[in-house]
């Protein structure tokens, strides 16, 4: 890890921060939401499940390896889980190689690829990877990737017939034996896990049963934004204050603010939009 530091150069430092920003929890809770929203809905619906999915798996894989941040180089970031695989490295195949499929289009592979490639070399550039966590995050990514277009490829009958709700419910029970796998779930799962659960479980019933129509306007934009950035500030900071003041601060009031989130992302705040008549149903 000691070549790090002879390309360690004052103007690259920002640079790489702003790469690995695109890992980070709070780029998500404004990426994926905005896109959402204002997007494709379908696109998106698709890109938050792998991609909620895919840290869950992390956080579980690496609660079970349990490997050590580097330790011989200084950390130019905060990071205190462990380090294999890099979860910043396999979300960002997952998020920018998901959306390059969905585009199918040239310059939407080079820029996920450039991406992709720039989150990988932060996570070591900034001392907190190996060059391993970062490949493995790649490699399980794209195993992610590829077993998930198979699924939405094969989609079979009695699957579909189940409907949502029934659906939400194996699958939540299947998180819940991926989480018995692991002796201790980190902060990373528990967020994950919920913000899975809660997006996943809205983002079906949405599809089945949310129908609006569109009406155009950078008005119904910016009230959209507001009112569905307002939500997740309350959910995230708002009611984790409530908690806090209440003396309610395990694990499962970490996972029902997350659920909620996630929920109100793919659920909540497009209900408000279709109610108001702000929304449209994106393919």
């Amino acid at each position: 890890m000691e070549w790090v530091l002879s390309v360690r150069a004052e103007w690259l430092t920002p640079v790489m921060k702003i790469f690995t920003f695109l890992g980070d929890e709070e780029f998500f809770l404004l990426f994926l939401p905005l896109a959402y929203w204002l997007w494709r809905k379908q696109v998106m619906g698709r890109v938050g499940m792998v991609l909620l999915f895919t840290f869950v798996l992390n956080a579980i894989i690496k609660g079970i390896f349990q490997v050590p941040r580097p330790d011989v180089i200084e950390h130019l970031v905060h990071a205190d889980d462990w380090s294999f695989p890099s979860g910043h490295s396999q979300g960002a195949m997952v998020l920018w190689g998901w959306l390059a499929y969905e585009l199918k289009d040239k310059r939407a592979y080079l820029i996920a690829s450039i991406l992709i490639a720039g989150v990988g070399f932060s996570r070591i550039y900034l001392g907190v990877h190996y060059p391993t966590d970062v490949l493995g995050g790649f490699l399980i990514g794209f195993i992610t990737l590829f077993i998930y277009s198979w699924l939405l490829k094969s989609s079979p009958q009695g699957w579909l017939h189940l409907g949502p709700t029934r659906q939400s419910l194996i699958i939540f029970v299947l998180l819940m034996g991926l989480f018995m796998l692991v002796p201790e779930l980190s902060e990373v799962a528990i967020k994950g896990g919920a913000a899975f659960i809660g997006f996943m479980t809205g983002y079906l019933h949405e599809k089945k049963y949310l129908k609006c129509s569109l009406k155009p306007g950078m008005n119904l934009v910016i009230s959209k934004l507001v009112l569905g950035l307002a939500g997740i500030i309350l959910i995230w900071m708002g009611l984790k204050q409530v908690f806090i003041s209440i003396g309610y601060t395990t694990d499962m009031a970490m996972f029902i603010r997350y659920t909620l989130l996630g929920a109100w992302i793919s659920f909540g705040a497009p209900y408000l939009f279709c109610q108001f008549g702000w929304n449209l149903e994106n393919k």
